[in-house]
């Protein structure tokens, strides 16, 4: 009784300091987010853009750990049971567990999820276009519809829960032949994913969109030229990234990708998951067998409508592997057979089959840019031509008057399969007469997914609908390019009552920081912005024979025509990163205690016991100092990155970051009782 007692209050103390770690970090990242106006935390990982997705990158998808996938919590407990000896007959056992689990470590989650966009406190800067001194980590609030003078600062505490029932059952078939055996596993999984985000808006912002920025009107009975007043606006990050908001131009709001603050759950039947093996090595003090294990998907598929969705299951995919199990009573008794000592041992090896799943992708070389807008063009019906070195040129491309989210462009159905998972679990295990006591390890790994090569590019045969059911958006009658801060129209005297044309201008070089047109130090107004100074290929605009000019400039002085685009920057598939979810490895540390009433001399024994695990996983991060190309997309804005090659060729391993993994730090405790019989 005094070891029980003992065990119980070491998976007590275990669980508080986890929970004691974990509320420190949420708590410092809190304290962080509403000291507004500190800068702390602003000397980590910096200027990250780079060719693939690397432990600086924040990463659109966490491909998580199947709930029904623990070796440990089927390992402990019910040894004595199975894979029995001097069998004649059938025989076998089946239990039930209540398990609960939550993640710790909030930090890693959130910055694979935002990767070096996030300071030490885990806190996102979002800043408006003509915010002075623009903080080059912070998000452009322009694209999310909030105000340009706007700014706030956004934590981030991410936790998973899960609540599980897990039910198994194992059927000795020695009366066919001894040594043979079936197993099937079906666990219930309730999860629950959050951000826990939380805002502190350091400045909420007066001003609307100027006239020509992101639609050609003006704002009725306003001081100033706005084409959206501020009272249209969203006035939080918070409300704006939730999905439900368009401005200007936007027919669409943001489908795919949502930032909520909500809590999100999924409850099902994780995976079906059954065994057939054969213990070729049966005597009463050790065992080796071998099986063939098998999944079928039950649970959920990622439908990308959320940043941080849950998932139950392992994302639907099939599992077709070999394990091996195998145990040795390396000490018994003599005087008591029931007192004994051994070593447990359980590994399984599968291979995930390739599945359609709705996944949402950046740009290359530019980290959380689905989150930018895009402009549709299309045909030149209104003769937008520009000045090249003396030519007129026509623009081979025009707006047509619609935003939309990136995400919701480079959001599609791909196919995904995960070559190789291991779980192995092993354990020492002590029997006292009715008692037992275990301890052990548990590895689990993954390998990186990999993606169908036939659909990585220009993938326009299937849409994501899951919960966002539309129209597909990559169809080919359709084409896009990025507004970065671009200027959209122009006018041939500066004004809206004038001849109003839409523009071709484009911003390839923008990010998910900014655009071009505003600088990031300096007086917003100094480089005259409205007249598009930053976009591709700049030239002086004309429609047939008028000159044109920004909207609300209000005067025609050869300063302030506006530029636009010859010729603009069309995008294309080929210039997405389809970065996979990167491999995954944990290490768990787990213990039981159980107690079997096998004095009633009965053919069914009943069983229960309880335990515990603590699971650290290798997430690798970025550190201090990263250095990395800012070069990566050349003036033609090609998809190959050139001026960031390194990056990809082992840059980060070798001289700076250690390899991004997708593991999930996370601790569990169960209660788990079944019956045996004969």
């Amino acid at each position: 009784m005094k070891k029980l007692l003992k065990s119980l209050l070491t998976i007590s103390l275990f669980t508080s300091v986890i929970a004691y770690s974990d509320c420190g970090e949420c708590a410092t990242a809190k304290n962080c987010c509403k000291s507004c106006n500190s800068n702390c935390c602003n000397n980590c990982c910096y200027d990250c853009n780079a060719c693939c997705l690397g432990p600086c990158d924040g990463y659109p998808f966490l491909a998580y750990r199947s709930q029904s996938r623990n070796a440990a919590r089927e390992l402990v407990g019910w040894q004595q049971f199975i894979n029995q000896a001097d069998k004649k007959c059938m025989y076998g056992a089946f239990y039930t567990t209540l398990e609960y689990t939550r993640s710790f470590k909030p930090r890693h989650l959130a910055r694979y999820l935002f990767g070096c966009d996030l300071d030490c406190c885990n806190t996102l800067l979002i800043q408006g276009s003509q915010v002075p001194d623009r903080s080059p980590r912070a998000w452009l609030a322009d694209y999310f519809g909030l105000a340009p003078d706007f700014s706030s600062r956004v934590s981030f505490c991410p936790h998973i829960e899960n609540v599980i029932i897990d039910f198994n059952f194992y059927l000795g078939l020695d009366e066919l032949t001894p040594g043979l055996f079936f197993r099937v596993q079906a666990p219930i999984a309730w999860t629950k994913w959050e951000l826990n985000m939380c805002e502190c808006i350091k400045e909420a912002g007066t001003l609307g969109f100027l006239a020509g920025y992101m639609n050609n009107k003006y704002v009725p009975d306003t001081q100033q030229d706005f084409g959206v007043a501020y009272e249209l606006l969203p006035k939080s990050f918070t409300e704006a990234a939730s999905g439900n908001i368009t401005f200007g131009d936007m027919k669409e709001c943001m489908k795919f990708g949502r930032i909520t603050n909500c809590r999100l759950t999924e409850t099902r039947l994780a995976d079906l998951r059954a065994s057939f093996g054969y213990n070729f090595v049966l005597k009463k003090d050790m065992h080796l067998g071998a099986f063939l294990h098998a999944a079928a998907p039950t649970g959920n598929k990622p439908d990308a409508c959320y940043l941080f969705e849950p998932i139950v299951g392992n994302g639907k995919h099939w599992e077709l592997g070999v394990g091996i199990t195998g145990s040795y009573i390396f000490w018994r008794s003599q005087e008591y057979d029931e007192r004994y000592m051994g070593v447990w041992l359980e590994a399984t090896l599968t291979h995930l089959f390739r599945n359609c799943q709705c996944r949402s992708f950046d740009f290359c070389c530019k980290p959380n840019s689905r989150y930018m807008l895009l402009t549709q063009m299309g045909t030149n019906n209104d003769g937008i031509k520009g000045d090249v070195d003396g030519t007129i040129t026509s623009a081979s491309h025009q707006y047509k008057k619609n935003l939309i989210p990136a995400i919701n462009w480079s959001t599609f159905m791909i196919d995904v399969e995960i070559p190789l998972q291991a779980d192995i679990a092993i354990k020492v295990g002590y029997t006292r007469c009715n008692w037992n006591f275990d301890l052990g390890y548990n590895l689990w790994a993954r390998s990186g997914e990999k993606f169908c090569h036939n659909c990585c590019h220009d993938c326009c045969d299937d849409c994501c609908n899951g919960c966002c059911t539309s129209a597909c958006t990559c169809s080919s009658d359709k084409q896009f390019a990025i507004k970065g801060d671009s200027f959209l129209y122009g006018s041939s005297d500066g004004t809206i009552t004038g001849n109003v044309y839409p523009l071709s201008a484009t911003q390839c070089h923008a990010n998910i920081h900014g655009g071009k047109n505003y600088p990031e130090k300096s007086d917003a107004n100094t480089d005259r912005p409205a007249t598009n100074p930053g976009v591709n290929n700049a030239t002086y605009a004309f429609a047939e024979t008028d000159e044109l000019f920004g909207l609300g400039l209000g005067n025609t002085q050869p300063d302030d025509q506006i530029r636009t685009s010859i010729q603009p920057i069309i995008i294309a598939k080929k210039m997405l990163n389809l970065g996979r979810s990167p491999n995954a490895i944990t290490h768990k540390l787990f213990t039981n205690i159980g107690y079997a009433w096998k004095d009633r001399n009965d053919a069914w024994i009943p069983f229960i016991g309880m335990g515990g695990e603590i699971e650290f996983a290798q997430t690798g991060d970025c550190c201090d100092d990263c250095k990395y190309s800012s070069s990566c997309w050349t003036n033609s804005c090609s998809h190959s990155c050139s001026g960031c090659g390194a990056c990809c060729n082992g840059f980060y391993d070798d001289n700076c970051c250690t390899k991004k993994r997708a593991g999930v730090h996370q601790f569990g405790i169960w209660l788990k009782g079944g019956i045996s019989f004969d």
